[in-house]
């Protein structure tokens, strides 16, 4: 028992430079619970290391603990101090890092779940991703954090509490911020799409719930994502790929079919396009 334990925490925790990471480690369609918790770890970026821009399909928070970074979203850049909670939807274009010459730690989690989309846009995070004074938010990262390093069959419910918990903090404080006055266009697609990634999307389609043409929709989605519709959905289906390779033990044909594919074939291609290997190679280095 003690020797499987171990192995489990071992084989979803990983060390990348000056970062602690610890990874979920089962499937999230199973999940009865509205958040899933993707991630999480702790950062120690001594100034000098590179820029953080990787895509994901989650959001992603951050909590600063001591020094100064910068938040890139867009083409508008914001300072993250301490006890700073930075909120990023890594599906559009961002960019984070120390400020030089500066010692920048922070906690973080990545997550999804149903009402996040909502929940970002009605208090204008994607415009205003830098909520200040949130120290108090630092026991609800940090309990996240210990129930994915313990990997508890009961981590889910404990981490959707503190998940509710952070959230709850998180809207009392900017509950005075004027919401957007509407979805844009890409916001919509983008919900969609998160939703059922499974769904066999066409560039019709996605302008149809856009509302815009083709050719409105692919300049409007470019200038958010520096990408297109079609590869954006590409790369959502490949990290959810990466996901279930990991904790699932279905068949490389099954996860295929939850990630759009209705040809294997077709799916290990891409996904050796985007990992450099075939997903039953990803899945043995993943695991082992």
């Amino acid at each position: 028992m003690t020797l499987a334990f171990s192995w489990t925490i071992l084989a979803f925790m990983k060390v990348i430079g000056g970062t602690q990471i610890y990874f979920h480690s089962s499937d999230p369609a199973v999940s009865p619970w509205p958040y899933q918790v993707a991630a999480g770890g702790r950062t120690h970026d001594p100034g000098s290391g590179g820029i953080v821009d990787r895509k994901y399909h989650q959001h992603t928070l951050i909590l600063t603990l001591s020094g100064e970074g910068w938040i890139r979203v867009g083409d508008r850049e914001v300072a993250a101090e301490e006890a700073c909670l930075a909120w990023l939807d890594t599906s559009r274009t961002y960019a984070h890092r120390a400020t030089p010459g500066n010692h920048w730690s922070y906690v973080w989690i990545a997550l999804s779940g149903a009402t996040l989309d909502n929940f970002f846009m009605q208090l204008n995070l994607r415009a205003e991703p830098v909520v200040d004074e949130m120290a108090d938010l630092l026991p609800d990262f940090e309990g996240i954090i210990q129930q994915l390093a313990s990997q508890h069959p009961l981590m889910d419910a404990h981490m959707n509490t503190q998940v509710a918990a952070i959230l709850a903090k998180v809207f009392t404080k900017r509950a005075g911020t004027p919401p957007l006055n509407e979805v844009d266009p890409v916001s919509k697609v983008i919900q969609q799409l998160r939703k059922d990634l499974s769904r066999n999307w066409d560039i019709t389609a996605m302008a149809v719930v856009a509302g815009l043409s083709q050719s409105q929709l692919f300049r409007r989605f470019q200038a958010a994502t520096e990408t297109s519709p079609v590869s954006w959905l590409r790369r959502e289906r490949m990290v959810q790929a990466e996901h279930l390779l990991t904790v699932s033990s279905e068949n490389v044909s099954a996860v295929a079919q939850r990630c759009g594919y209705a040809d294997p074939f077709h799916f290990s291609r891409d996904f050796k396009r985007h990992c450099g290997r075939s997903p039953t190679a990803f899945r043995e280095n993943a695991r082992f």
